[in-house]
């Protein structure tokens, strides 16, 4: 079986599983993007910063990052709370940036600061992981989710196409040598024009504003992207695990997701509340 097919049985799948817990409630909604987090961590932990399951590191940001998910999203459910995590995903997307732009790719200070912040990793996922929660504690949160995963994942799709056709100049060959500028131009055009004509017609009316923020929003899923290649050259590694056939782990397919979360949270938070 090639690459191509499994990418897409995989892929149906994924898909299938999301729309079977939105089908069924905000709680397996919840439950499914908390599992986003676990295996992010998961894989972090274990092939990034190459500690083993049952180090103390390992556990801690495992209890770390499921106490919170459980507290903020079960227990203390309020705006204020939500607001903080907005902000801090937003100072973390900050400081992501400058790691990207600023620092060395084989910079030894920096990886060796990443295995000293191992345990850290609970922390760092949770952040983005319960801005993107956020979005199941509105009353139409069916499709708040569907339009972040629609703005997110179209970018990805697009690009591709845009780029097997289109590409000739190379984006940014030292971090990611396959990305090019015509598919990541292609990839964010069409992502915001597909989403404004899903948010126009399930959501609300799509104004120039609104066209503006999903086209920053496109634009920071490629960076996303970038900023998960970065680290994977940082680190030496190909891919975050093999869990996914043809796709890589789960860190693989949601990175750009991560970083656009607290972006998408902090909009929705100015516009519908």
């Amino acid at each position: 079986m090639s690459n191509n097919t499994l990418r897409i049985i995989s892929g149906v799948v994924l898909v299938l599983i999301v729309a079977a817990c939105m089908i069924i409630g905000p709680k397996a909604s919840l439950v499914i993007i908390a599992l986003i987090g676990f295996f992010t961590i998961d894989e972090l932990i274990t092939n990034f910063y190459q500690q083993k399951r049952t180090s103390k590191r390992y556990a801690l940001a495992q209890v770390l990052y499921g106490l919170g998910f459980y507290f903020f999203n079960f227990v203390q459910i309020s705006q204020s709370s939500f607001s903080f995590w907005i902000s801090a995903g937003v100072v973390l997307n900050i400081l992501m940036l400058a790691y990207l732009f600023l620092v060395y790719k084989k910079s030894e200070t920096m990886l060796s600061v990443f295995k000293m912040t191992s345990w850290g990793a609970g922390l760092i996922i949770l952040i983005p992981v319960l801005c993107l929660s956020y979005t199941i504690h509105f009353p139409h949160w069916r499709m708040l989710l569907v339009g972040i995963m629609i703005l997110n994942f179209s970018v990805d799709t697009f690009a591709y196409f845009a780029g097997k056709r289109f590409g000739k100049h190379k984006l940014w060959e030292a971090v990611s040598p396959k990305k090019t500028i015509e598919g990541a131009i292609g990839g964010v055009l069409s992502s915001v024009l597909v989403t404004c004509l899903f948010w126009n017609h399930f959501i609300a009316p799509v104004t120039i504003f609104t066209a503006l923020i999903f086209f920053v929003i496109a634009c920071c899923s490629q960076i996303g992207d970038l900023v998960q290649s970065k680290l994977k050259r940082q680190f030496d590694i190909k891919d975050s695990s093999s869990l996914i056939p043809g796709h890589g782990g789960v860190y693989d397919r949601v990175d750009s997701l991560l970083f656009v979360a607290p972006l998408y949270a902090f909009y929705l938070m100015a516009n519908f509340q």
